[in-house]
């Protein structure tokens, strides 16, 4: 790639982004990639977000009330309700579409008092990347600014400010005295999720930052801390392996300070890729990869650092001649549509990939 990322596109992959089968791609890319000003054909493109056959197919199996399962059953992997909403925030659904308004009501209906979305609808099993990624699509189908979402964030800001750590534990844990087994992560070396700092600047980045609640911004800066301090892909180090079966080997009551005694013995822990985020997929759910990473550090208006220049070079180096990424990591058959093709160029890899590049520069 040039340093002038779009102008080294060729024709061929333009047009192929600007097919109107994927219309939400099509105008994102004039947009965002193109610099355009909406016009009267792409403003009546933008309206048929619907009519791509993805988000078609997930409404055509939409129940009266917005739902496609069960309460029960709302974050059944990966046919639940919560995961429905979750995909169609990713597809640029049409918000204004009464089908999606009633998926959005059931999503709302199924938020905890304290702005959460749980697994299994109790506040113990409040999940911080389900909340943010419902959060995020909910505030990309037209909540941005409602205080339900703002609650939401202010939800995950607030378990930062509690535990002192991107956790995947709940405000309701550690109002039952569980800080110890669900805060810092006594299971991983690291101490944290780092599968999550992603999904939570991917929330930010949706909600304007005007109505940001307090504890928002050191989120911020928390999640692109662990992102940069680990260039991006080196989620967990050599060591955790030999870590783990140590620590599950232990009595739980055995288990208090066993962290800080391994990292005595071991000062210096080795890190390596995680690879499967080298690996980039379409939709994602609550893992990640380096190019949702570097996504989510641009809608947050991260500059590019040293730190992320492995993770950039390899978004770079997996675009082929005609600059198309390729869909690698797939729930296509998991899914209740499936997206494009695994191991064929993907329109949202390159939407994706060609964002992060022209971002930084690349």
């Amino acid at each position: 790639m040039t340093a002038d990322v779009i102008a080294a596109v060729p024709s061929e992959t333009i047009a192929w982004l600007s097919a109107e089968e994927n219309p939400a791609v099509a105008v994102l890319m004039r947009r965002t990639l193109l610099g355009m000003e909406d016009d009267a054909p792409t403003e009546a493109l933008w309206k048929r977000r619907n009519e791509y056959v993805p988000v078609a197919t997930i409404l055509e199996r939409m129940a009266p009330d917005g739902s496609w399962a069960t309460p029960g059953r709302d974050y059944q992997k990966y046919g639940g309700s919560l995961w429905q909403v979750h995909f169609l925030g990713e597809l640029y659904a049409n918000g204004d579409d009464e089908r999606v308004k009633r998926a959005a009501a059931y999503a709302f209906s199924r938020q905890l008092a304290d702005g959460s979305w749980s697994c299994n609808g109790r506040p113990a099993a409040s999940i911080p990347c389900l909340t943010a990624n419902v959060g995020r699509a909910l505030a990309r189908l037209g909540y941005a600014r409602d205080e339900r979402i703002v609650a939401a964030l202010r939800y995950c800001s607030e378990l930062l400010g509690t535990f002192g750590c991107l956790t995947c534990g709940s405000l309701d844990l550690a109002k039952a005295g569980s800080m110890k087994a669900w805060g810092a992560r006594t299971d991983t070396l690291n101490g944290y999720c780092h599968m999550l700092a992603p999904k939570l600047l991917l929330f930010l980045g949706e909600v304007p930052r005007d109505v940001w609640p307090d504890g928002a911004e050191a989120l911020r800066d928390e999640c692109v801390r662990v992102l940069r301090d680990k260039q991006i892909t080196r989620c967990l180090p050599e060591e955790a392996r030999a870590f783990g079966e140590e620590f599950w080997t232990t009595p739980a009551g055995q288990r208090a300070g066993i962290r800080e005694r391994f990292l005595a013995k071991h000062p210096e822990l080795h890190y390596k890729d995680k690879p499967g985020w080298l690996r980039f997929g379409f939709p994602l759910s609550y893992n990640s990869d380096a190019l949702e990473a570097l996504l989510a550090l641009t809608r947050v208006d991260e500059p590019r650092r040293p730190e992320y220049e492995p993770a950039i070079a390899t978004v770079r180096d997996q675009g082929d001649a005609t600059s198309r990424w390729s869909l690698r990591n797939t729930l296509n058959g998991k899914m209740l549509a499936d997206i494009e093709r695994k191991g064929a160029p993907s329109r949202w890899l390159t939407l994706r990939a060609l964002t992060v590049l022209k971002h930084f520069g690349d």
